[in-house]
């Protein structure tokens, strides 16, 4: 069978830049599981990716699809024909819905009998049959949030498009793709190469792009030249210099405006550098997309690095009108630090008051005054100065009036901590306030200071309490007011610093700090389900079991520390060469427990009543193991208590082999169930691991 590379590419306006990778990595995804699905085989997959485009290459890729012979099954034999060898009415209807006659039939045997059946071959479909199908499915399976329409056409997309390339080898694959007749031409660089280019086959795409097109289409190549002009240009201002490459994912988007990218280095004005770093940094990096320049000793440079997308014959000039539009944010930076600072975090109170948090829960004065409360009320809990926490909580949105965050609203709570330094406070209260919206994102660094911590904590809190109060509870994809995220940095913080504190007293203090009425009467338990949820997907992201999350969850801790201590313990326990006996035994007391309803005559155990000596020893391990383990477990060694029960099997299991629990004698039966709830308790100390499961 013959077989050739396909290429698919959406020619479009300028595509968004920090999604431009998930959409091309999903193109290709969705285009390669439909062909699989299509049965068309082929050898590999690639996507490409620019500010214009979005391009799959499939490597390979077989013509058609594979003929197939597909086997239909009639009525039984007996029931086809009569005694004269005619068809009977049911075999006669069984051909019609063929389209054969009887005679055509054959004869299926197998185990179960013989049938009347036809074996019919089936020509596999071509790719030019397929292909518009499966194009067309994985662009409307692309994650778009909103797609838009132009001109009066139906297609809908991301961005408007302007042509569409499928091409198998050499041939055009017939179709309209989102409203555009598939061709064989493209336009290369906007300024470099305008005109429309044609591609003669699907392999010279990325080549013909290149050369004549002035497009680096590969995005993964784009990115790492990228990286590379970078890194070369910030050696050519010092040896001792590079360029700043925050995040991949800025890396990404900065890949995301650029078909051809050119670095190239300005420099600003070194008195700009008595602005807090992180302004510069927003400022040049947020802003502008630029790199910043960081030097000898970790020292940030008067330099940046921007990606131009074009190869421009006077870069002197590209770089010069660069310079001068950081130069001019800069400028405002410095004149909203110099104005803000005239006036002090505490003076800017009263302007809170008319700034509304939401509709139904006051203002932002009301939230300081919670926060203030509840940051003191935590900093009790884990023994950290309160009045610094009280304080921290009431100054901690004051920086939202400022000039500066209107500017760069990126930098709230920064900008608090710098203006709380500059007012005289305390910078333990400063840090806090820089601290309190740690971790921002998803593995995002947390807080710091333990008061950082606390108003971190304080802050999310409150909203939580705040949104479910009023029943703004998140619900599928919709999330307005991050409550998910703001949940997991709540327990990210708890568990990742070591902080002993009960959610449910400190969530019911916090609905306690609301003057307004909250609607939902279910606030606490609510949130304490909702967190919990957070808490198992976290915990399935780092191969944390269901089972072993399940283990715990079912004793309601609502102290998060506390129950990750005992999530470790079980996911240890669960290794241990005892621990599917001992989770069988569990699961055997537990469902012996839950059926026994009648009413027990006895309160404690009688030795007299024992009859077997299984039920001695295992009396006797249960009075032995029962001081050792309440110890261990009222200091939190929770791994150290289930070494301790695992030297359980063999009693329990000699117990089980010889004991009947359910015996007539009333006096025994009683007996050996206040056994197995002493038994049951034990384990009960740590986590239920009746709910484990064992391979």
């Amino acid at each position: 069978m013959k077989h050739d590379d396909f290429l698919v590419e959406i020619h479009t306006e300028e595509l968004p830049p920090k999604s431009l990778r998930k959409l091309g990595e999903a193109f290709s995804q969705h285009v390669q599981e439909r062909l699989q699905k299509a049965d068309l085989s082929f050898t590999g997959c690639q996507f490409f990716a620019t500010p214009r485009r979005l391009a799959v290459l499939v490597k390979d890729l077989a013509a058609a699809q594979p003929d197939q012979v597909i086997e239909r099954k009639g009525p039984a034999l007996a029931a086809a024909f009569d005694a004269q060898g005619n068809p009977t009415p049911a075999c006669v209807g069984f051909t019609r819905s063929c389209g054969v006659t009887p005679a055509e039939l054959i004869t299926i045997k197998n185990a179960q009998g013989e049938w009347v059946g036809l074996q019919q071959k089936t020509t596999g479909k071509t790719v030019q049959e397929i292909i518009p199908s499966i194009v067309d499915q994985a662009l409307a399976a692309l994650p778009i949030p909103k797609r838009m329409r132009w001109h009066d056409g139906d297609a809908q997309f991301v961005r408007p498009v302007h042509s569409v390339i499928l091409l198998y080898g050499d041939q055009i694959i017939d179709a309209v793709i989102l409203g555009c007749r598939a061709n064989r031409v493209t336009q290369g660089h906007r300024f470099l190469a305008p005109g429309w280019m044609t591609i003669p086959a699907a392999a010279a795409y990325v080549s013909l792009l290149k050369t004549e097109g002035h497009v680096m289409a590969d995005f993964a190549e784009r990115r790492e030249t990228i990286r590379q002009q970078a890194m070369a240009c910030a050696k050519k201002i010092a040896a001792d210099a590079h360029a700043l490459i925050s995040s991949e994912e800025f890396l990404d988007e900065v890949t995301g405006l650029v078909e051809w990218p050119v670095a190239l280095s300005g420099q600003f004005d070194s008195a700009f550098l008595s602005l807090p770093e992180e302004v510069l940094i927003s400022s040049m990096q947020d802003h502008q997309r630029y790199f910043p320049v960081y030097g000898q000793g970790g020292k940030l440079l008067p330099y940046f690095i921007t990606i131009s997308n074009i190869q421009s014959h006077d870069t002197h000039r590209v770089i010069h009108g660069n310079e001068r539009v950081l130069r001019a944010r800069l400028a405002d930076a410095a004149f909203f630090y110099d104005t803000d600072k005239k006036e002090s975090l505490e003076q800017r109170l009263e302007r809170l008051k008319g700034i509304l948090f939401q509709a139904k829960l006051g203002t932002l004065y009301e939230k300081v005054e919670r926060l203030s409360k509840l940051t003191a009320y935590i900093a009790a809990k884990i023994d950290i100065n309160t009045e610094h926490a009280a304080r921290a909580g009431l100054l901690s949105k004051s920086d939202l009036t400022t000039n500066m965050v209107g500017e760069f609203p990126e930098l709230q709570g920064t900008m608090g901590g710098y203006y709380a330094l500059s007012d005289g406070e305390p910078h333990a209260i400063a840090q806090a306030i820089s601290e309190q919206y740690q971790p921002r994102f998803a593995g995002d660094e947390l807080p710091d200071s333990s008061l950082g911590q606390a108003l971190a904590i304080a802050e999310r809190l409150d909203t939580l309490v705040g949104a479910f109060g009023i029943n703004q509870i998140p619900t599928g994809d919709k999330d307005p007011y991050g409550l998910r995220r703001a949940a997991l940095g709540i327990l990210r913080i708890l568990i990742e610093k070591r902080i002993n504190l009960d959610l449910k007293e400190t969530l019911t203090f916090a609905a306690d700090c609301y003057t307004v009425k909250l609607e939902n009467a279910e606030i606490i338990p609510s949130l304490l389900t909702f967190m919990q949820e957070r808490l198992r997907a976290w915990y399935q992201e780092q191969g944390i079991t269901p089972d072993v999350f399940a283990a715990v969850a079912s004793l309601g801790i609502t102290n998060p520390l506390n129950a990750d201590e005992r999530i470790r313990a079980v996911q240890a326990f669960k290794k241990l060469a005892a621990a599917e006996a001992l989770s069988a035994a569990n699961k055997r007391v537990s469902n012996i427990l839950s059926k026994y309803t009648d009413k027990l005559d006895s309160h404690a155990i009688n030795p007299a009543y024992f009859e077997h000596a299984a039920e001695k020893e295992l009396a006797l391990q249960l009075e032995t193991k029962s001081d050792k383990v309440a110890s261990l477990a009222q200091a939190g060694k929770y791994d150290e208590v289930l070494l301790q029960l695992a030297e359980l099997r063999e009693p329990i299991d000699n117990f089980f082999d010889h004991v009947m629990v359910m015996t007539e004698n009333k006096a025994q039966r009683e007996n050996r169930i206040l056994l197995l709830h002493q038994l049951r308790s034990l384990f009960l100390q740590v986590a239920d691991i009746a709910f484990l499961v064992i391979y």
